[in-house]
C-alpha cells in the first residue's frame, strides 16, 4: 500500500474530478415528490427517504474514505443541497422581511440576512462517536415505550425514520464497495474497497477503529447539510475526538502510524478535493473548520499525537481548507504554543487562534454548563458554537458608523422606518450619546419586529430533524430543533466598525468640550474639504482607542453599553437578543458606501477590522488596549487582527518570540487572535507582476485565499494592513 499522500494526492483529485465534473445534477424526481407530499414532515421525510433510496452513491477510487452521496448540489457547494428544497415548498411570507432588507441597504445601515442562520451548526460529535444513529433510534424506541403526548411520540417516530435512512444509505456505499471490487486491479483500490466493506456502518453503527471514526464525522457533516438544508460543516475538536480511536488502533497493532497519518490527510484534504481548490484555489469562503487543542469535557489541555499529525498536515501540505482553528489557553502547553507559532512563520496564514481563557466563560455566562461550554468548536469562520446549542449570529451586521451620522442629522420619528422609536438630540455630546443608543436600539427593535412572525412560523418551513438527533434535549423533549427543542438558544447580531465609532465618538466629545462641534460637523458634511490640516490633527490625536488610559477607557465603556444595547428585546419565540463585535469581511463594504466620520476618516474608506481600533498603535499595545473589551457582555467572539511583522525566510527571527506573543494575547484574553504573516513587499510583488509569487496565501476575514485571485481592490487592502 502507498501511503504517500503527496505521491497519491494527483491520483486522488483525478478521481474526484471525474465523478464530481458532472455536478450539479437533475433531482428533479425528488422535487416532484416532495410536491406531492402533504404535511411539511412528510415533504422532509420525503426527501431523505427519497434521497436515501435513489440518490447515487460515489466511491473516489484512491481516497479512503465513504461517503459521497450525489444530492443534486454543484461539486464547490459544501451544503444545502435538496434538503433545502422543502423550505421552497413550505414557503413563509417574506414579504415584510424583503421590504426592510431593501430600505436597510438602500440606507447603508448594514446587511439583512434570513430571519434565522441556516449557516453556522455543529453536532454533539462525541456522542455521534459514542453511539451512532443506532443509538439514537434505540433512544427513541425506549422513550417512545412510556410516551404518553402522540406529537412527542410522532417526532421521535420520523426521527426513527430518517435513522433507517442513515443506515441505508452506508448500506449502499457498502453494496458498491462489493460491486467494485471483482474488476478492482490496482492494490491500493483493492485496499480501500475490502476497509470498507470490513469496517462497520458507519454513521448509523458507532465507530470502531480511527478510520471509523473519521468516516463517521465526514458522512454526519456532509449528510445533514445535504438532507436538512442547514450548514453543518464543523468537523469538531478532531484531535480529542479521535485520539481514542487512534490509540486503541496503534496499541493493537491494527493501523501504524504512517497510515493513520495517510488517513489523516485524505480526512482534511476532503474539502479542497471536493470544491476543486487544489487547481482554481477559488476565493470565496466555504464555510469548512477543523477545532485542535483546547481542553477535555473535564478541562484537561488537549494536545496529543493527532494534534501533532494535524499541524504536520497544514505544514506539509499548505492546506487553506478546512480552516483550521485552534484552541488554546494559558494552561496549554508550551511545546503546543511553539507549534502553533511555528505554523503560523511558515506564512500560509490558514491558522486562527481562539482563547478557552475568554471563550468559555462566555458560554458559560450565557447559561452553558462548563462541560457543554468545553465543547465550543470554530464554525462558519471564527463564530463559536457548542453541542446542544442553536445560535443564530452573523447573519445580521449593523454599521455602526453610519447610525451614528444618521443620528447626527436628526433622524429619528414615528415615520421612520429604522428609527421609529428613536430621535435625535445633539445638543450636547451626552444627549447624542444617548440618542445614538436610542437609535441604534430603535434599529434593532424593528429587525426583531420584523423576524418575529417568522421565526413563530420557523417550524413549519424546515424542520431539522437530522440536526437535532445529535443536539440535546431534543429527542428526549420530542421537539424538533427549529421549534426550539435545543438545551440551549440564542440569537445575536453583529455590529460592524466599533473602532471607527468610538474614535468618531471621542473626537465628538472632544469638540463639545471646546466649543467646536460645529466646525467638526461641517467638515464631516463636506468630507474634509479644504480643512486637511484640520482632519490629519484627527487622525494624529491621543484621543483614539489604543493611544490613551482614557481613551482605552471610553472604548470599554462603549463595549459595555453596545452589549446591553439589546437589554430586553426577544425574538419571535422569547429568546433574547444578543450583539458581538464579529464582522467577517463587512468593515470593507460598509466603510465603502458610507460618509466621512468624526474620526477623521474620509468617506469610502474601510471602516476598523473586526474589534480592532481603527489607527493601531504597535502589537503589544493594540493588545493590551483591546483587551479592555473583553469584559463586556458579548455572545459571539471579536477578532484581533493583526499583520505580523514575522518574515517567513529569516531563520534568525525566533518562533519562541511569536508563541511568546500568542501567550501574552491568551493572557489578556484576547478572543481571537487571526495573525497575517505576509510581507508586504512580497505582495507589490504579485500585485503588479503576477505569477511572481503563485503560491502566496493570505488571510482575508474568517478564512484564506491565494493572493494572486483576488481583485485589484482586494489585494490592495491587504497591502495596506501591513502599514499600521
Amino acid at each position: 500500500m502507498n501511503f504517500q499522500f503527496q505521491q497519491m494526492k494527483p491520483v486522488i483529485q483525478q478521481d474526484f474530478d471525474e465523478i464530481l465534473c458532472h455536478y450539479p445534477t437533475d433531482l428533479h424526481e425528488i422535487d416532484e415528490i416532495i410536491a406531492a407530499a402533504g404535511s411539511v414532515w412528510e415533504r422532509k421525510l420525503a426527501v431523505i427517504e427519497t434521497a436515501a433510496r435513489v440518490c447515487d452513491v460515489h466511491l473516489f477510487a484512491h481516497y479512503p474514505f465513504a461517503f459521497e452521496l450525489d444530492f443534486g448540489e454543484r461539486r464547490d457547494c459544501c451544503y444545502y443541497g435538496i434538503g433545502n428544497h422543502c423550505a421552497a415548498y413550505n414557503g413563509l411570507d417574506q414579504s415584510g422581511l424583503a421590504a426592510l432588507r431593501s430600505e436597510v441597504s438602500e440606507r447603508k445601515l448594514g446587511s439583512i440576512g434570513n430571519y434565522t442562520d441556516f449557516l453556522h451548526n455543529t453536532t454533539d460529535h462525541d456522542t455521534l462517536l459514542s453511539i451512532g444513529f443506532r443509538g439514537i433510534y434505540e433512544k427513541c424506541a425506549l422513550l417512545n415505550e412510556t410516551e404518553t403526548d402522540p406529537e412527542k411520540k410522532q417526532y421521535r417516530a420520523y426521527v426513527m425514520r430518517i435513522c433507517r435512512a442513515v443506515e441505508l444509505m452506508g448500506q449502499r456505499l457498502r453494496e458498491r464497495a462489493k460491486e467494485l471490487l471483482p474488476t478492482a486491479e490496482d492494490e491500493d483500490v483493492r485496499y480501500n474497497l475490502e476497509r470498507i466493506i470490513n469496517s462497520v456502518n458507519t454513521p448509523w453503527e458507532p465507530p470502531q477503529t480511527f478510520f471509523d471514526a473519521m468516516n463517521a464525522i465526514l458522512c454526519t457533516t456532509w449528510w445533514i447539510s445535504g438532507l436538512d438544508g442547514y450548514e453543518m460543516n464543523a468537523y469538531g475538536q478532531v484531535d480529542r475526538l479521535l485520539y481514542p480511536f487512534y490509540k486503541c488502533d496503534i496499541e493493537n497493532g491494527t493501523l501504524t502510524q504512517e497510515e493513520a497519518y495517510f488517513l489523516l490527510q485524505c480526512f482534511l484534504h476532503k474539502t479542497d478535493l471536493h470544491c476543486h481548490f487544489n487547481e482554481e484555489r477559488k476565493t470565496y469562503d466555504n464555510g469548512v473548520s477543523a477545532m485542535i487543542g483546547g481542553c477535555d469535557l473535564d478541562g484537561n489541555p488537549v494536545y496529543n499525537a493527532v494534534t501533532d499529525m494535524v499541524i504536520d498536515a497544514y505544514t506539509e501540505n499548505r492546506l487553506i481548507n478546512p480552516k483550521l482553528n485552534a484552541r488554546a489557553s494559558v494552561n496549554s502547553p508550551r511545546a503546543y504554543i511553539k507549534r502553533l507559532a511555528a505554523l503560523m512563520k511558515t506564512g500560509n496564514n490558514n491558522l486562527v487562534v481562539e482563547n478557552d481563557d475568554y471563550i468559555i466563560p462566555m458560554f458559560e455566562r450565557m447559561g452553558l454548563s462548563p462541560e457543554d461550554a468545553r465543547t465550543y468548536v470554530g464554525n462558519g469562520c471564527q463564530e463559536v458554537i457548542c453541542r446542544n446549542m442553536v445560535h443564530s449570529r452573523a447573519f445580521v451586521y449593523m454599521n455602526l458608523p453610519k447610525v451614528l451620522l444618521d443620528t447626527l442629522d436628526g433622524a429619528g420619528s414615528a415615520d421612520d422606518a429604522i428609527y421609529r422609536y428613536g430621535k435625535s438630540d445633539i445638543s450636547d455630546f451626552d444627549a447624542l450619546y444617548a440618542s445614538f443608543l436610542a437609535n441604534l436600539r430603535s434599529y434593532i427593535r424593528v429587525i426583531a419586529e420584523t423576524y418575529a412572525p417568522l421565526e413563530q412560523q420557523h417550524p413549519m418551513a424546515n424542520p431539522a430533524p437530522m440536526l437535532s438527533m445529535f443536539t440535546s434535549d431534543c429527542i428526549g423533549r420530542g421537539v424538533d430543533i427549529s421549534a426550539g427543542g435545543a438545551r440551549y438558544n440564542h440569537k445575536t447580531l453583529s455590529f460592524v466598525g466599533f473602532g471607527t465609532l468610538c474614535d468618531s465618538l471621542l473626537a465628538l466629545h472632544a469638540a463639545y468640550e471646546d466649543g467646536s462641534a460645529e466646525t467638526l460637523l461641517n467638515a464631516v458634511k463636506t468630507d474634509f474639504s479644504n480643512c486637511e490640516p484640520y482632519r490629519l490633527r484627527l487622525k494624529s490625536s491621543e484621543n483614539r482607542f489604543g493611544h490613551s488610559d482614557t481613551a482605552n477607557a471610553f472604548a470599554a465603556s462603549l463595549a459595555d453599553a453596545l452589549a446591553h444595547v439589546t437589554d430586553g428585546i426577544v425574538n419571535g419565540c422569547g429568546i433574547p437578543w444578543g450583539t458581538s463585535l464579529f464582522t467577517y469581511y463587512q468593515y470593507s463594504h460598509f466603510g465603502r458606501s458610507t460618509g466621512a466620520t468624526p474620526d477623521g476618516r474620509h468617506a469610502g474608506e474601510i471602516f476598523s477590522r473586526q474589534m480592532n481600533m481603527a489607527s493601531p498603535p504597535s502589537l503589544t499595545e493594540s493588545a493590551r488596549a483591546m483587551s479592555v473589551l473583553t469584559k463586556a457582555d458579548f455572545h459571539d467572539v471579536g477578532m484581533f487582527d493583526i499583520a505580523l511583522p514575522v518574515s517567513v525566510t529569516d531563520s534568525t527571527q525566533s518562533v519562541d518570540a511569536l508563541a511568546a506573543f500568542i501567550a501574552a494575547c491568551l493572557e489578556l484574553k484576547i478572543p481571537v487572535l487571526q495573525p497575517n504573516v505576509a510581507d508586504k513587499k512580497t505582495m507589490i510583488e504579485e500585485r503588479d507582476n503576477p505569477g511572481t509569487h503563485p503560491d502566496l496565501v493570505v488571510r482575508i476575514c474568517g478564512y484564506s485565499a491565494m493572493f494572486a485571485t483576488q481583485t485589484r481592490t482586494m489585494q490592495d487592502e491587504l497591502i495596506a494592513r501591513t502599514e499600521v
